[in-house]
């Protein structure tokens, strides 16, 4: 009940469109109960004997009321009866083609309702994506982040569909041949009708148990898109290692236990058909038999009976397709959850009540007695204390693991301290604005990440719309990026594929840098920026990175240590605490943690 409530605040934004939609789902059950009803005259009015011709089987009560137009009604059809069977005909050929017009209105309407109402929760899903914290991201495979805005929605789709169109027609048209029945005959309509109840039980039990395996296609569904990503991505590893076999192996393992979970669905769903039949079968066959017997003894006419046959057989139709509507929706609902899951889940970095805007920063940055760790009782680093003042160098270094990268995540409240504090110009950093912290801050990372776009708007990502070809070239000039741009057909205006795999590891990186210089903070964080490079390309890139990092703050993180001796302050790192804080000939003096890892790194060289 708790996702049917939350759905409808989705759903309230287009009520108009679903009124409308509904009114046309009114007049098409009262159309269908018109058409079926016409059958009665077709019979007994023209085709039944002499004196025993009656155009409805009314109640004994009303019969005195209208008996004197019933027998005016029987004399014009006795005088007149091709022409009333002639207009009996165009009349339910009429009624049958605006039912069908009124039922396109009525689709197309709810079809507009359930496209907004997905496009809704897509945007909200994905807007609130971006606002998580990077914990959220690493606890969670991005195929079933995408699994989640694509699959999942559209399963919720289908149950918004199914709620306002089908879940509202067919009670309409049950409610309008039930009423028929009773007009007809109303003590065969109840003896007809007993079973009717009977029809509530497997719609209800057969739903709860869609609902709950509808969830485990939806986990399969995601762990199947989180293989598909994982083997297109890292293609080229498979390829090499000639792994083609063992990933085809994974997928088809995955595959078949999506197929497993999907066929539980559809033997429960293909069960409510057969069960719903029987049911109906009982019921028309107690109404035959009885009917026949009612014609017999002369209490019920022939074209009654037969009315009333249709109108039976008519009403088992929406009741079939209102189990079918209650297994989709129950389907829906399996996804909806999943994605208010998603909508529920809290950024673990937020801003603060009065968060306040940083002023630029031109003093220092400082780590006051910082510590950090994923878990509370796994600490990743302890008690950091150093700080950066404006326009120097910081190198950190140390073995892998020691805790480098976390620590400058911390910068830009990637994560949030759990010891000590972080300032920039005195300032606690949790209690500014993110937007704010964020615009002083450039990172150039290892992971070069480029989008499917332009290398101006590559280049400009961030920026507000509209910036200057001229500023965006000469970022690119000075990250030594604008003479292999030109050099292209489209120059500026190319695209550079997904992620930037048509370009050379160097490229990618001068793209950063010139995005960085474009943005131009006063901050600035360079992650293992060139250790992927060959020597050509990062002795481009390294030049670009010179000219990048004048006049601002830079917190370098090194492997080769080649790269950091120039910095005004080495702070190393081990085992998540820092051991060592100073300039290269300081800490080559004090031959300790630094001294060894230079020795092990330059050893015979």
């Amino acid at each position: 009940m708790k996702e049917y409530l939350r759905l409808m605040r989705y759903v309230v934004p287009y009520r108009g469109r679903i009124a409308a939609s509904v009114g046309c789902l009114l007049i098409a059950s009262l159309l269908n109960a018109v058409s079926v009803a016409s059958l009665q005259p077709a019979f007994d009015g023209l085709l039944g004997t002499e004196g025993n011709r009656q155009m409805l089987s009314v109640p004994s009560a009303l019969q005195p009321w209208i008996g004197d137009w019933v027998r005016s009604a029987q004399a014009f059809i006795r005088a007149h009866q091709m022409s009333v069977l002639t207009f009996l005909a165009w009349f339910l050929l009429a009624v049958l083609v605006l039912k069908a017009v009124v039922n396109y209105f009525s689709v197309i309407l709810m079809r507009d309702v359930t496209e907004r109402v997905m496009t809704d929760i897509r945007d909200k899903v994905y807007g609130h994506i971006h606002t998580l914290s990077l914990g959220f991201f690493m606890r969670r495979n991005t195929g079933e982040i995408v699994s989640r805005v694509t699959n999942d929605v559209d399963a919720v789709g289908g149950a918004v569909t199914d709620i306002f169109r089908n879940a509202l027609r067919e009670p309409f048209t049950i409610v309008g041949l039930v009423g028929l029945l009773f007009v007809l005959h109303w003590k065969l309509a109840l003896v007809s009708l007993v079973i009717f109840p009977m029809t509530v039980i497997p719609i209800v039990k057969f739903g709860k148990k869609i609902r709950r395996r509808s969830t485990r296609v939806l986990e399969r569904r995601a762990e199947l898109a989180t293989l598909l990503q994982e083997g297109i991505t890292g293609v080229r590893i498979v390829q090499a290692f000639g792994m083609e076999a063992y990933e085809q192996q994974r997928f088809q393992i995955k595959n078949r236990e999506l197929f497993q979970a999907v066929m539980r669905i559809a033997r429960v769903d293909s069960l409510s058909i057969p069960v719903m039949e029987i049911l109906e079968a009982v019921g028309i066959v107690v109404a035959v038999w009885l009917g026949g017997y009612l014609v017999v003894q002369g209490d019920l006419t022939p074209g009654a009976f037969m009315g009333f046959l249709g109108a039976l057989a008519s009403l088992y139709v929406p009741i079939k397709r209102l189990s079918a509507v209650n297994n989709n929706i129950q389907r829906g609902m399996g996804g909806a959850r999943r994605v208010f899951e998603i909508l529920d889940q809290q950024p673990e970095v937020a801003e603060r009540a009065g968060a306040r805007v940083l002023p630029p920063v031109r003093e220092r940055v400082r780590f006051e007695h910082v510590g950090f760790g994923y878990e509370p009782s796994r600490h990743i680093l302890r008690d950091i204390h150093f700080e950066a003042k404006m326009g120097e160098v910081v190198a950190i270094v140390g073995a892998s693991g020691a805790g480098k990268s976390t620590l400058v995540n911390l910068l830009p409240r990637f994560f949030d301290v759990t010891e000590g504090r972080i300032l920039f110009d005195g300032v606690d950093l949790r209690e500014v604005t993110l937007h704010s912290l964020r615009a002083q801050i450039g990172m150039v990372t290892q992971e070069t990440i480029l989008f499917d776009d332009t290398f101006a708007n590559n280049i400009a990502y961030g920026q507000p719309r509209g910036q200057g070809d001229a500023e965006i070239r000469e970022a690119a000039r000075l990250a030594n990026a604008d003479e292999f741009i030109l050099a292209l057909p489209d120059g500026y205006a190319t695209r550079i594929g997904e992620k930037g795999v048509r370009l050379s590891g160097g490229q990618r990186q001068r793209i950063a840098i010139a995005r960085a210089i474009l943005k131009n903070p006063p901050i600035l964080i360079l992650d293992e920026a060139t250790s992927a490079l060959d020597a050509e390309s990062e002795a481009l890139v390294q030049e670009a990175l010179e000219r990048l990092m004048r006049n601002r703050t830079t917190f370098v993180i090194a492997h080769r240590l080649s790269t950091v001796i120039q910095a005004d302050r080495i702070v190393v790192l081990e085992g998540g605490h820092l051991v060592e804080a100073g300039t290269h000939p300081e800490l080559m003096v004090a031959r300790g943690t630094y001294f060894r890892l230079y020795q092990n790194q330059f050893e015979g060289t």
